[in-house]
């Protein structure tokens, strides 16, 4: 008896969803966000009296640290669906799947609420950040692409795995704020995130193979607006944001001040390290 080779295709999962079925889910998570940005802020006042004692532009940039470090975290959630999740793995461009939809309508909420935070917080304290503000403005926009046009959620996530730095970076500025930056804990943390914008680098790179490999499949099914954004945005983190903020946080290893000040302990500690 011959045998008989049969190919079975692959079904690419493609979620029904849409943006505007969310709506709801992404104000909810904006809504969180907000609520956790307070409910931080109280309790380090209430468990570290020391944080009373600083400026009113420390103390609000002290509750989004907090609660930028909780998302920081999720990271492990990006690395689960690009790395564990098979079904994205069939098609990095068309699959989407309930679950990635979920991670998508949740950081795009957070993203609209680190935005509008920050914007307040450089009216009412006249700072300004561009390179943070550069970088939201490519992350926000690829979440929006990808709940926009039900597509590239893998892209999103793979996205998201370089705020994978967020917490430590977090942790860096609050130990300096504490006057804790010749503790062995500050040392350590600062040599994890050194470390961690190395690994960066490397995510990025793996981003660059994926789209190379991708390239057909791409131009026949990413929307341009979103390729564009992507393209744009990954060439600037790539040969920009991740190369400074790794040279910066090397030398702030071997002189612990915020960047922004030159020498914070002279201008007093007046400006905000606003470091993804």
């Amino acid at each position: 008896m011959d045998n008989v080779n049969v190919n079975i295709p692959i079904k690419i999962p493609h979620s029904t969803q849409s943006l505007r079925d969310n709506t709801f889910r992404v104000a909810l998570s904006y809504a969180s966000w907000l609520t956790m940005f307070f409910l931080l802020g109280w309790i380090s006042k209430l468990l570290v009296p020391k944080i009373r004692t600083l400026k009113p532009k420390e103390q609000m940039f002290w509750k989004l640290a907090m609660a930028r470090a909780v998302c920081g975290i999720l990271t492990l959630w990006a690395v689960y669906l690009v790395f564990i999740d098979e079904r994205l793995a069939l098609d990095h461009v068309i699959v989407t799947t309930d679950e990635s939809w979920t991670f998508i309508t949740f950081l795009l909420g957070f993203f609209i609420f680190e935005e509008f935070t920050l914007i307040y917080f450089d009216l009412k304290f006249r700072t300004f950040s561009k390179e943070l503000h550069l970088h939201h403005f490519f992350a926000f926009n690829g979440f929006f692409f990808a709940g926009y046009y039900n597509c590239g959620h893998y892209y999103a996530a793979k996205a998201f795995m370089l705020e994978a730095s967020t917490p430590f970076s977090c942790v860096c500025w609050c130990l300096l704020k504490l006057k804790l930056e010749n503790t062995n804990v500050w040392k350590i943390n600062q040599w994890i995130l050194i470390n961690v914008f190395h690994i960066r680098s490397f995510l990025e790179f793996l981003w660059w193979y994926d789209i190379y490999r991708d390239w057909d499949n791409i131009k026949q099914n990413l929307p341009l607006p979103f390729l564009i954004n992507m393209l744009v945005g990954l060439t600037i983190v790539s040969l920009w944001l991740t190369p400074y903020w790794t040279y910066k946080k090397t030398v702030q290893y071997f002189h612990p001040v915020d960047w922004n000040t030159g020498n914070s302990k002279d201008k007093g500690d007046d400006d905000i390290d606003k470091t993804s």
